[in-house]
């Protein structure tokens, strides 16, 4: 007898089940595409026990016919495509035809189910994938699926499953993805009897991001547009005091359909640039639309992974929307006061008009051209505070701002600006400084000596661990130059070797160059500042991320102090 033997047709649907169906809601996310490429206007789901007990899906769609029931379980049975050439055009979620037979192969299945216009509907039960009997019942127009015991068959599966809260999660996690993605279809979702979720067509997008993030974070969305070349893509980012230490709730959407990708979302970062802290992710959602035969779904069984025919494309497109979404003027952090007070009105949602404004008579434009630099906006400097941050005012709104933070981000900017031009980046020294370097300093010296050049420091051995710094960056005084190569050469050695990027030590000559906390400023000194950071690109974060300065508006000082309640 041979070897090689064809397997049974249970063997191949649990086989198959274990790369569709990985938990509760795997069953949740096939059962609701199903139910969305039945042309469903309404969509309800029923967890119990995170789903480990019961999932119940029920739609409006168009419902299934006796013959179709039959046919519905078994193995690449679909009704999406009719051949290959059909992937090219794909409209559906699904088209594999793998999902219903692998979820009956580890279940128990209720399938109850009517045509609309028909009289009568169906009703199917199956255990293990095994059809027990198809009758005729009552029921309303659309579908409802019930899938009990899951894994009931594969224990070890079952065992695996994790507790009742983590599986509740992953649940409600893919209803929020499928919210997001189909603003204009109603959602609801129950748990134990309990509803979770609820989202209707006339809330729109905005709804659907409320109901993602909370109300606080979805009235921080940005809204950009950009399209070109069979690509369009719809950015709603939130602003800059609203991020993430993981790139979980920066939620991905192509062609509606939810993927992963880790280089659309360094994309996203990357067009974030500096504004964004370090390992700090921005949140949001992204929606990508892109011509059927320019994506392939077709590459993992759960599709949650797609390839673009040119994905420099998409990524280039996605960078200039996010870009258009952060340059509005207003990128002020602001902060939610009610943590010290509970009595607070909530905030309103702004139009972008609105925030326009805002900021317009937050930050007051100088249009006469009286102060000192045009189009500059109105800050006055009251007082130092701590040595570290600066009091102002500016059009009856209170300014907190960071001297160090804000001083980086001058010294940044004129920096990477010289580098840009091509313009002296370093200053040569009349005297050169005789400096003595340790046998660490001079090895990370000779490791990175191209990137510290880059930076503006030139130096020239002298002899053994001697050298003569003939050149120090145009941003540094003569008597910081020695402190700051040093500190800069302290930063190199705990890089990760030999991928530190021009850029990081750019950064470090900003953070070894700025104004300190704990630095007394004049009168003087403050205003210049303040007018320094007014004309960089970026005002309203370090080259880190962090914020440069907070706005306090007349309103929320009233809420702070109760007077508006």
């Amino acid at each position: 007898m041979g070897r090689i033997r064809v397997l049974d047709e249970s063997t191949i649907n649990k086989i198959a089940a274990g790369e569709v169906v990985e938990r509760p809601a795997s069953v949740v996310k096939e059962l609701m595409e199903n139910s969305m490429d039945s042309g469903a206007s309404s969509v309800n789901v029923y967890v119990e026990d995170g789903g480990r007990r019961s999932i119940v899906v029920r739609d409006d769609g168009f419902g299934l016919s006796r013959d179709d029931v039959e046919k519905a379980f078994t193995r690449h049975a679909t009704s999406k495509i009719s051949d290959i050439d059909d992937l090219n055009s794909l409209s559906s979620y699904g088209f594999r035809g793998e999902a219903l037979s692998s979820i009956a192969s580890v279940s128990r299945i209720v399938l109850r189910t009517r045509e609309h216009g028909s009289e009568e509907g169906t009703e199917a039960r199956l255990v293990g994938g095994v059809v027990e009997s198809i009758s005729a019942a009552g029921c309303p127009p659309g579908t409802e699926i019930t899938v009990t015991d899951l894994f009931f068959n594969v224990p070890v599966r079952r065992k695996s499953l994790r507790s009742r809260a983590t599986e509740l999660a992953h649940c409600k996690d893919v209803v929020i993805d499928y919210m997001l993605c189909r603003p204009g279809l109603s959602f609801t979702f129950h748990s134990d009897g309990r509803t979770e979720l609820v989202h209707s067509p006339g809330e729109g997008m905005n709804g659907s991001l409320a109901t993602a993030y909370g109300p606080r974070v979805a009235e921080t969305i940005m809204v950009a547009d950009a399209d070109g070349d069979g690509i369009r893509i719809q950015s709603y980012v939130a602003r800059l005091e609203q991020t993430r230490s993981s790139p979980l709730d920066l939620r991905l959407f192509v062609n509606d359909r939810p993927v992963r990708s880790s280089r659309l979302v360094s994309s996203v970062v990357r067009a974030f640039g500096s504004r964004l802290m370090k390992d700090r992710y921005p949140v949001g959602a992204i929606r990508i639309f892109v011509d059927g035969d320019k994506v392939d779904v077709n590459v993992h069984p759960t599709k949650r992974e797609v390839r673009f025919g040119d994905e420099h494309a998409i990524i280039t497109l996605l960078e200039r929307c996010i870009e258009s979404a952060l340059s509005e003027p207003d990128l002020s952090f602001r902060y939610d006061l009610t943590k010290f007070s509970g009595s607070f009105e909530p905030s309103t949602v702004l139009t972008s008009s609105e925030r326009i404004e805002q900021v317009q008579s937050i930050l007051k434009i100088d249009e006469d051209g009286s102060h000192e630099c045009k189009g500059t906006p109105h800050i006055v400097p009251l007082a130092q505070i701590m040595n570290t941050y600066i009091l102002a005012e500016s059009g009856g709104n209170l300014l907190l701002i960071d001297q160090h933070a804000a001083s980086e981000r001058v010294v940044y900017e004129r920096v990477l600006e010289s580098i840009r031009t091509g313009t002296e980046v370093s200053q040569r020294l009349l005297t050169p400084l005789v400096i003595r370097l340790t046998v660490s300093e001079v090895k990370v010296l000779h490791e990175n000596r191209e990137l510290v050049e880059k930076a503006g420091f030139d130096l020239e051995s002298f002899g053994d661990e001697e050298y003569m710094l003939r050149s120090i960056p145009t941003v540094l005084g003569v008597s910081q130059g020695e402190v700051a190569l040093r500190k800069i050469l302290d930063d190199l050695s705990q890089m990760p070797s030999p991928k530190q990027l021009g850029l990081d030590v750019i950064w470090r000559v900003a953070c070894h160059t700025a104004i300190r906390a704990g630095e007394t400023l004049k009168d003087g000194q403050m205003r210049q500042l303040i007018s320094d950071l007014m004309n960089t690109e970026s005002p309203y974060t370090c080259e880190h991320g962090r914020p440069t300065m907070i706005v306090l508006s007349p309103a929320d000082l009233e809420r702070l102090f109760k007077r508006r309640v």
